[in-house]
């Protein structure tokens, strides 16, 4: 069950694909969006802006009220790209669950220090995470992704810099004899229950792809009131990593689910390099468990 999904919001442009890659994931399940700012203390600002490590005498001063500045700035910014958004899409904020209630809410909740500690403990208490691809506006380490996919234990929603129309579409599911999109595919089921469509996608690495693995995928999932199609690639057209997006593409996917798996830092991923590319590159969400 996906009921609470956790927006970070980074006061930067960022914010409009993230918000709404959000709301197109919580409308068909009727979820709690609790938006989240991370603020810096001038100290941790200076820790992660290279530069003011070689500042000296009144440039140390200088440089620190800059980041204040930017800081104050960010926060201002990601507090009214919350209300605005809330108010354009009619969204009721509220801090406590409503029996009488049964759409889309929002929340606010705003911390400062210990981003990346703090962020990973909000991140395991939330059903579900939606991010952005790696920028450095927030002063956010640029393995964020990485870091909360391997640690938080959470799937994560990560957002295209174009919002997507909606999830109830189609669903792509790129699948691999593997725990990883095993575990991906149980914590997307909510979302694959509301798709018009729903397609399990399988691409053969070493030889020819077998069919009746899927042929029993597709069956369990009947069981759930989802009728999934099945759809082989050859290896021939292409490593995964390249061939998953083009195939998405192809099918007008709303959503591609994938499971993703590595060591620290992550370079060994399923299907050979999807799971970083994907990270890297995407045109549509993509949900992702490790």
């Amino acid at each position: 069950m996906i009921k609470t999904i956790l927006v970070p919001t980074s006061g930067s442009l960022t914010d409009d694909a993230v918000f709404a890659t959000a709301l197109a994931v919580a409308r068909p399940l009727a979820a709690h969006l609790l938006f989240y700012h991370l603020r810096f203390s001038e100290c941790e600002a200076a820790v992660r802006t290279p530069h003011v490590q070689f500042c000296r005498g009144r440039a140390v001063a200088s440089a620190l009220y800059s980041l204040r500045e930017q800081d104050d700035r960010l926060s201002a910014n990601a507090r009214k790209h919350f209300e605005t958004f809330c108010g354009q899409n009619e969204i009721p904020v509220r801090t406590v669950p409503s029996a009488k209630f049964a759409g889309v809410s929002a929340s606010w909740t705003e911390e400062t220090d210990q981003p990346d500690a703090r962020l990973m403990v909000i991140a395991r208490h939330s059903d579900l995470v939606v991010v952005g691809r790696p920028h450095r506006a927030d002063l956010m380490p640029t393995n964020l992704i990485e870091s909360l996919l391997m640690g938080c234990g959470r799937p994560l929603v990560i957002a295209p810099e174009s919002p997507p129309a909606g999830m109830a579409g189609t669903i792509m599911v790129g699948w691999k004899e593997v725990p990883e999109a095993s575990r991906a595919l149980a914590a997307a089921t909510p979302l694959l229950r509301h798709a018009h469509r729903v397609v399990l996608v399988s691409i053969a690495e070493h030889g020819a792809a077998a069919h009746e693995p899927l042929d029993h995928l597709s069956d369990q999932l009947a069981w759930h009131g989802i009728a999934a199609e099945i759809l082989f690639r050859g290896a021939e057209s292409g490593p995964p990593a390249a061939q998953l997006p083009q195939i998405a593409a192809e099918l007008h996917a709303d959503l591609l689910v994938v499971g993703g798996f590595g060591h620290r830092p992550l370079r060994e991923v399923v299907f050979g390099g999807v799971t970083l590319a994907l990270i890297e590159h995407g045109n549509l969400p993509v949900f992702m468990l490790h």
